[in-house]
């Protein structure tokens, strides 16, 4: 029986979904929050493409009351399914110390599971005691999947040293890059218009408030920048403040030493493609990413990337309208930002590259999941 889907998707009707999958989709924790993460983009999109494609998706998550998997209405006690799918951190049931790939097991399903990075476990000084045992937690159970996706090499190699230093089983593990399409809106085909020369360069950085995404030090480089021949900069800051009040407090005093630096919440999909649109590029300071996706939804919409020469990023970034440097050193942000700022012909050329390079849909991402989803169910 169909249900519709939390994350937005209408999995109801449909021809084709009859001899397709069957997929409990774990999604509680997108479903629950108003703002989108990296995670619950992927969870959304994934789900959405999965059912474009006819796979049978059922939306669950955890029932604590009953200590049950929690399914729709009309699907309640029809646990008969293919795979459990878990695109997110199923946050709720390993808060309460049990593992949801355990509870698959027992309620005899396959289980596979996204593996977006291992950040908690190799950067454990940026979260408490508590967080750091429900990740710990959530890193030991996919040693009991069944199919494990990584988003890049770099996720999959962190992944296994973590199982085999635990001394725990590595599960098969593929690779299945994210894409670059930035949620429905359709990829922009023309050039900007150029920039003048006496124009200021527009930047844009769309992060979240949190130490490791560095936006101490891009600020610090965008100011010594400025300072260099009277380099006329200008950024907007976009996101969500996380849970770091004294960091918060940094990065706003340093705003009010930068000229023509501003800050704004997270906005929604539309207002973010029009203020990529205004910009002549972004600049994502990460240097710890399991994957960094706003490089490759930058390019997606017209505009050139400066990211981290290192990380995921080495992954990601190479093939056409990036340009990478040391994030690790205010003076490295500050030349390459100085190189953006004074030669106008290299924006061009990067813009001219990013419109360019061949990018991954959500379509694409959907269906080498289902592959192998199916590939692995397939009978040896």
């Amino acid at each position: 029986m169909k249900a519709s889907c939390p994350v937005g998707v209408d999995v109801r009707g449909g021809a084709a979904c009859a001899t397709s999958p069957r997929i409990l989709y774990w999604c509680e924790t997108t479903d629950s929050q108003p703002f989108e993460t990296g995670i619950q983009r992927v969870t959304r999109q994934l789900a959405d493409g999965l059912v474009r494609r006819g796979a049978d998706l059922v939306p669950v998550g955890w029932d604590a009351g009953r200590r049950l998997l929690r399914l729709p209405k009309p699907a309640e006690g029809e646990l008969a399914a293919d795979w459990l799918l878990l695109p997110e951190i199923p946050i709720s049931v390993l808060g309460e110390g049990l593992d949801p790939i355990q509870l698959a097991r027992a309620y005899g399903l396959r289980s596979a599971a996204i593996v977006h990075d291992l950040i908690p476990v190799r950067l454990p000084h940026l979260y408490d005691a508590d967080a750091q045992a429900l990740y710990r937690r959530y890193f030991r159970m996919f040693a009991s999947a069944d199919l494990v996706f990584a988003t890049t090499d770099l996720v999959a190699g962190h992944l296994r040293t973590y199982l085999r230093t635990e001394r725990l089983t590595v599960p098969p593990i593929m690779v299945v890059p994210l894409p670059g399409q930035f949620a429905d809106t359709p990829r922009v085909q023309d050039a900007p218009i150029k920039r003048r020369p006496g124009d200021p360069l527009q930047l844009l950085t769309v992060a979240t408030w949190e130490p490791r995404k560095n936006l101490l030090r891009l600020l610090r480089g965008v100011r010594l920048a400025q300072s260099r021949g009277g380099l006329q900069i200008k950024l907007t800051l976009v996101g969500r403040r996380g849970c770091y009040p004294e960091h918060d407090a940094e990065i706003e005093t340093l705003l009010m030493t930068i000229s023509g630096a501003t800050a704004r919440a997270r906005t929604d999909n539309r207002e973010l493609a029009d203020l990529y649109e205004a910009c002549h590029a972004s600049v994502y300071p990460s240097c710890d990413e399991g994957f960094g996706m706003p490089v490759l939804e930058s390019l997606w919409l017209g505009r050139p990337c400066l990211c981290h020469a290192g990380s995921a990023m080495a992954e990601v970034a190479p093939g056409g309208g990036t340009m990478m440097t040391d994030m690790a050193d205010d003076t490295a942000i500050a030349a390459a930002l100085t190189r953006l700022a004074a030669e106008p012909t290299l924006i061009d050329q990067l813009t001219n590259d990013a419109l360019a390079r061949p990018l991954r849909t959500w379509a694409n991402y959907a269906a080498d999941v289902a592959s192998r989803l199916q590939l692995a169910s397939a009978p040896v």
